[in-house]
């Protein structure tokens, strides 16, 4: 059974699974009091049982392209993309100030949330403790590398925990005494929670193949174990919890990620369309492929280390009815759940590879969209590129002019996104028929250079290898090599910069502004104006770009954090709300 067809899992075998399932819910630890023991021994009594069991882990696992809250894309919860509506939870909760424990928030299409990423960790916590116990009745490869796919599942669990709460209850064993007393858990530290994640990304990796084929494609692999131990790593050493900055923290972060390298496992998708990417502006690129490695023709590529697959007919996604331009072929083709900001858009550089800020780029503000570098022309749908053969206008007038007072659907930026969607898929079919089947990448190879780059600087400096990671990257989608030379500070800015780019709308940027501690102070980003382009067209079809406030963000520092749920403390004697909450 191919992995990315276990939800299609044998009915009755299923229904087994539910029962034991079910007894696991009753003593949901942060949800309601325990009112039983998981007795089902059916459940982990075979081999094929145990693993619909793991199979349903694997599908708890966040499904950011068929998000069913109305923010459609974490990146709305930052400056890289403002909300499709005001209602929405990004701009009416995160970036209003409005965040408090009573309104605690789940995150993006739920994949937040206290008691579901619990009731996810004891799911971990069921299959260890009885697959343990029954453990004579499985082959024992099957066993060792299950074993470690849920250590590596709990992990990642774990990380959405840490990387948004901080320090959390550590469990490690399925709760369920009668009375309640044992689930009242305390916080751990952040040292410890950190730990903790470190020691079952350990135990993973030193099982789990190098990489998965045919029928187990998607399961974890011993880079994507490392991946994820980078990833936390990474964010302790940053400044939000690095608050001492010790380069004993950056260092082992960078270690890490070059452990990745070392296996010579992953590149840097190179493959591109054959079909340019066309602007009426002078515009375009014939380099596609760092928009191509997300189409659903590239899944497994090279430069995926852990992805969440679809099938087809009935479990893929509605990404491309969810976001993309509106107004497509004369009617309402999307939600329009994607309004990338001007913001975003400045920072992307001239296909020279100076930022537009600097005078001798070539930058010309009459012409703003012309020789900016690939990434720009592969992500972003602006005014006069062209998207499904015609051409997009969010001038005044045009078929989707800004939508400045958000009436509508339509953005309110004057852009929509490219990348991530498949041109391919009319956006009214998404909405009815879900026929996505793209992965969504949690870590692609991109972010293991660039990461190990940010790290290896702030540890040590810009040695060649930091030249070398970024190099790579940055000559993927054309632009040329950082210069010879280039400071500590300057390589600093540089990296982030990158970083911001290369992972527009893939749920990073979320992360990235918190741990750099950049959320309220300067450059504050989400405590400033968030801006759009107005663009006028005179009597001879000129057109006049002005920068137009959309939305004038606000937001607290206590925020980095998120609150655990009001519900949640009251139910906890020892939990302790994270301050300012």
């Amino acid at each position: 059974m191919k992995f990315k067809n276990i939800q299609k899992a044998n009915t009755v075998l299923f229904a087994i699974f539910m029962l034991s399932i079910g007894a696991c819910k009753k003593d949901d630890f942060l949800s309601v009091p325990p009112k039983g023991v998981l007795t089902d021994a059916s459940t982990f009594s075979s081999q094929t049982n145990a693993d619909l069991f793991v199979n349903d882990i694997y599908n708890s696992l966040p499904d950011y392209n068929n998000g069913n809250q109305v923010d459609r894309i974490l990146d709305a919860w930052t400056d890289n993309s403002n909300s499709g509506a005001t209602n929405h939870e990004g701009q009416a909760v995160i970036r209003s100030n409005a965040l408090s424990a009573n309104n605690a928030t789940n995150g993006v299409g739920g994949f937040f949330g206290w008691s579901s990423l619990y009731s996810n960790v004891r799911k971990c916590n069921v299959f260890l403790k009885n697959a343990a116990l029954n453990s004579s009745a499985y082959d024992a490869a099957w066993y060792a590398q299950r074993v470690a796919e849920v250590k590596f599942l709990r992990a990642f669990f774990y990380m959405l925990l840490f990387k948004n709460y901080g320090g959390v209850p550590l469990i490690t064993q399925p709760l369920s005494n009668t009375d309640g007393s044992d689930i009242f858990t305390e916080r751990a530290t952040t040292d410890a929670t950190l730990a903790f994640i470190e020691a079952d990304c350990d135990a993973a990796a030193n099982t789990l193949p190098l990489t998965q084929t045919s029928a187990n494609l998607g399961r974890a692999t011993k880079g994507a174990a490392l991946a994820l131990k980078g990833d936390i790593e990474l964010f302790a050493a940053s400044p939000l919890v690095n608050t001492a900055n010790d380069q004993g923290r950056w260092a082992k972060a960078a270690a890490t990620y070059q452990s990745i390298i070392a296996l010579n496992t992953y590149s840097l998708f190179t493959t591109s369309s054959s079909t340019p990417i066309l602007s009426t502006t002078g515009s375009g690129t014939n380099s596609t492929a760092y928009r191509d490695q997300f189409l659903a023709a590239n899944n497994w590529n090279k430069e995926t280390i852990f992805a969440r697959a679809y099938a087809l007919p009935n479990k893929g996604h509605k990404r491309e009815g969810y976001m993309g331009p509106v107004i497509v072929r004369g009617g309402a083709q999307t939600w329009g759940g994607a309004s990338p900001t001007q913001g975003l858009i400045d920072d992307y550089q001239m296909d020279n590879g100076k930022p537009i800020t600097d005078p001798t780029s070539g930058y010309d503000p009459a012409h703003p969209y012309l020789h900016r570098e690939s990434r720009f022309e592969q992500s972003i749908v602006y005014d006069g590129s062209y998207w499904q053969g015609e051409v997009f206008k969010s001038r005044i007038g045009g078929t989707n002019q800004i939508d400045l007072g958000s009436t509508s659907d339509i953005s309110n930026t004057g852009y929509c996104i490219r990348k991530t969607l498949d041109e391919s898929i009319l956006g009214q079919t998404s909405l009815g028929t879900a026929p996505g089947t793209s992965n969504y990448q949690f870590y692609r190879y991109a972010e293991v250079l660039l990461s190990y780059a940010e790290a290896q600087n702030e540890a040590t400096g810009p040695d060649a290898s930091v030249f070398d990671a970024v190099n790579k990257v940055r000559a993927r989608v054309l632009l040329p090599a950082v210069p010879p030379g280039t400071s500590q500070a300057d390589m600093h800015t540089i990296i982030r910069r990158e970083r911001r780019l290369e992972f527009a709308f893939e749920d990073k940027r979320w992360y990235d502004m918190r741990r750099w501690d950049i959320t309220v102070k300067g450059p504050a980003v989400i405590n400033s104006p968030e801006y759009g382009m107005k663009i006028t067209p005179d009597a001879a079809g000129n057109l006049t770009y002005e920068r137009v406030v959309v939305f004038q963000n606000r937001f607290s520092e206590h925020m980095n954090w998120l609150p655990i749920p009001q519900g949640i403390i009251n139910q906890n004697p020892k939990l302790k709300q994270n301050p300012g909450y």
